[in-house]
């Protein structure tokens, strides 16, 4: 059987696009469909043929992303910078969560239906090898996040300072200090999230393997790229809820802690890569 292989893991390539500085996000994007392309290549052996159907179809949603939304994020990141230069206020870190959330939907709805189309031409013996790594990934995980508590927020901490020093410049030692306390306040969920990735990936094995319907597989995908809450324990909706309000919350508080010249910095930042996905939303 001749494998049609589909950007299965554009979720993740993208995803990691919203956590870096405007430079790092701009190097992200131009090289994005060669990490899909990565991505996927270390969870199936794809030969000539299959790799150059992939890059085809893979370069085909960057083009439509391009396209579609990248004017979208421009849109949502000059009214950040607005925001932020007139006085960032909780109301509005609501509404713009509520906005990139939809953002977010509209990137990686495409992908759901195209992972469908690809795992349900799977074999079972193909299949049983994308889950035997998966298990090995999931295993590795587990042992990352096998620390300590106060461990697993110290190394949270220390990405949000790095991250934020991306867009403001240096942070002091007493806000550092500060952004530590603040987010130790925001629960860690990770156990919680790889708990419901191992379920998942079980659960979409079984649903490919004895060919279920497209429309339920594609519901299915789509809840669990998106985050839906029917998809969560009890115990992880209510966690997440609070991590939400959390994040929200640290969010205000960072912005409070920031020198008028670390604001600027950042809003000098954000418009900057605003201008860039405007650019990068152009045809050549």
């Amino acid at each position: 059987m001749r494998l049609r292989i589909h950007p299965l893991t554009a979720a993740a390539a993208l995803a990691a696009m919203s956590l870096s500085g405007c430079t790092k996000i701009g190097l992200l994007y131009e090289y994005a469909d060669k990490l899909v392309l990565y991505g996927i290549e270390d969870n199936f052996d794809l030969d000539k043929t299959q790799r150059a159907r992939l890059k085809q179809e893979v370069e085909g949603y960057f083009q439509w992303h391009r396209k579609a939304l990248l004017p979208a994020y421009a849109d949502f990141l000059a009214s950040a910078a607005d925001s932020a230069r007139d006085g960032l206020r909780p109301d509005e870190i609501d509404s713009g969560y509520d906005r990139y959330r939809e953002l977010y939907r509209r990137t990686l709805e495409p992908v759901a239906e195209k992972s469908t189309a690809f795992l349900l031409e799977l074999t079972p013996g193909e299949i049983d090898a994308w889950l035997e790594r998966q298990r090995k990934k999931n295993l590795k995980l587990r042992k990352q996040y096998s620390g300590s508590p106060q461990e697993r927020l110290d190394h949270r901490a220390k990405k949000i300072i790095d991250e934020l020093e991306d867009w403001t410049g240096s942070l002091s030692k007493e806000q550092k200090g500060k952004i530590k306390v603040l987010n130790a306040a925001v629960p860690w969920n990770g156990a919680l999230w790889l708990a419901l990735r191992e379920h998942t990936q079980e659960r979409i094995a079984e649903m490919a393997k004895r060919k279920a319907p497209a429309d339920s597989l594609r519901a299915y995908l789509a809840a669990y790229y998106l985050g839906d809450e029917s998809l969560k324990s009890d115990e992880f909706k209510a966690r997440y809820r609070e991590f939400e309000r959390g994040l929200k919350g640290l969010i205000y508080a960072i912005h409070g802690l920031l020198t008028d010249d670390q604001k600027a910095r950042f809003i000098q930042q954000v418009e900057k890569l605003a201008q860039d996905l405007r650019a990068r939303s152009q045809p050549d």
